[in-house]
């Protein structure tokens, strides 16, 4: 439960910082080529380059390609620190795994 509340609170953190952030001018051509699927895939209703984008791609971090995300921290968009946090898997310490028992069946053969 820990883990999900410090996951929360990493996204929230990261979105205010990228939105505070000023706007960069002009999107690389490497963003927009290397994130274009991620755009469209989760935050295409938002305007390219605008604040709500970013909060968006922010909010998506985990599910975006790691390509993209080499990306976004070269041109300065997050730091790597930023990216390795908010992509690191969580990992609870109480995992349960539920275990299946199969039934067997044997076949029996019989003479005629």
């Amino acid at each position: 439960m820990r883990a999900r509340y410090r996951t929360a609170a990493y996204v929230a953190i990261s979105a205010f910082i990228l939105i505070s952030v000023p706007a960069v001018a002009a999107i690389t051509e490497r963003v927009k080529q290397d994130c274009r699927g991620d755009y469209q895939r989760y935050c295409s209703e938002y305007a390219v380059g605008s604040e709500a984008l970013r909060a968006c791609m922010s909010r998506s971090i985990k599910r975006v390609s790691n390509m993209c995300v080499r990306a976004l921290v070269d041109a300065g968009e997050m730091s790597r620190a930023q990216a390795d946090r908010l992509r690191k898997p969580t990992t609870s310490k109480h995992v349960t795994h539920k275990r299946t028992y199969h039934k067997r069946t044997s076949r029996r053969t019989t003479k005629r």
